[in-house]
């Protein structure tokens, strides 16, 4: 089980090297747009984000308004990225979900960059649109995408210090960005042990935790830290002194996890932070 995460700086370019390296390593290929899918059993719709309604508004205060949902949105994301994890070895493209992965210490982080006019070829031959079009629509994407990440990650997705390896296409084929992450892939520190995978378990059962804290209206929103420990189905649930003028607070907690299976025991501790 290992993970490959791609930053697809071309979408087409990305996606030849995920197939190369899936055919060369094994493993599933997984896109963003599955991820939001299988993120909609965590309730990711009930966030009411969508990079297509964001980008296309920007009122005053936009950043506060969606402060809450965006910390839903990622949750929930996270939650279903880190299911695909546990279930085999993934070769993810999209844009910065690694960033999302900080507690998996296996992750080869790797962004993959074209050159315009390759970008701008492949735009005119599956499109049928002009030159011109062509590059007005990848300057288009490239500024949405942007944007996206901002708003999510608060991060610039071209920033080479968020990845392990960042490859230029200008001069590289695809066999051999396909070769250079493989030999990277197969090193040490990229591959999961005992020990590792138990933190991504562990981890994982946090985020499902937080996922149902934020679907309860009474839980909505609040500052609410969670450890958890998947062997035992135990979870710790930390709230600030800030909160505990909130009386009904542990019974909130309580009501939000108790349909949850994979949650065995739930404890609610105070927290200095």
């Amino acid at each position: 089980m290992s993970v490959i995460a791609i930053s697809r700086g071309s979408l087409s370019t990305a996606v030849k090297l995920a197939e190369g390296l899936s055919v060369k390593l094994g493993g599933r290929i997984v896109t963003r747009e599955q991820v939001v899918k299988a993120a909609e059993r965590y309730g990711l719709q009930e966030t009411g984000l969508s990079e297509k309604d964001i980008m296309a508004q920007h009122p005053p205060g936009f950043w506060e308004r969606y402060s809450d949902a965006r910390k839903h949105y990622l949750t929930c994301f996270k939650a279903a990225l880190l299911d695909f994890v546990l279930q085999e070895s993934v070769i993810y493209h999209g844009n910065l979900a690694h960033l999302l992965l900080n507690e998996v210490p296996f992750v080869l982080r790797v962004r993959v960059n074209a050159p315009l006019e390759n970008r701008v070829k492949v735009l005119m031959d599956t499109e049928g649109i002009s030159k011109e079009a062509a590059i007005q629509k990848i300057r288009e994407i490239d500024q949405q995408r942007k944007r996206w990440t901002q708003f999510l990650y608060d991060a610039d997705y071209r920033d080479p210090i968020l990845f392990d390896l960042v490859l230029n296409m200008e001069k590289m084929t695809i066999q051999d960005g396909i070769e250079l992450v493989a030999s990277e892939a197969k090193k040490d520190q990229f591959q999961p042990n005992e020990e590792s995978l138990k933190t991504v378990r562990n981890y994982h059962l946090a985020t499902v935790t937080q996922t149902y804290l934020m679907h309860s209206p009474n839980t909505y929103g609040l500052e609410l830290k969670v450890k958890a420990d998947a062997a035992t189905g135990e979870v710790v649930v930390y709230k600030s002194p800030a909160l505990e003028e909130i009386a009904t607070l542990d019974s909130d907690v309580q009501a939000a996890l108790e349909n949850v299976e994979v949650i065995k025991t739930v404890k609610i501790e105070m927290s200095a932070y």
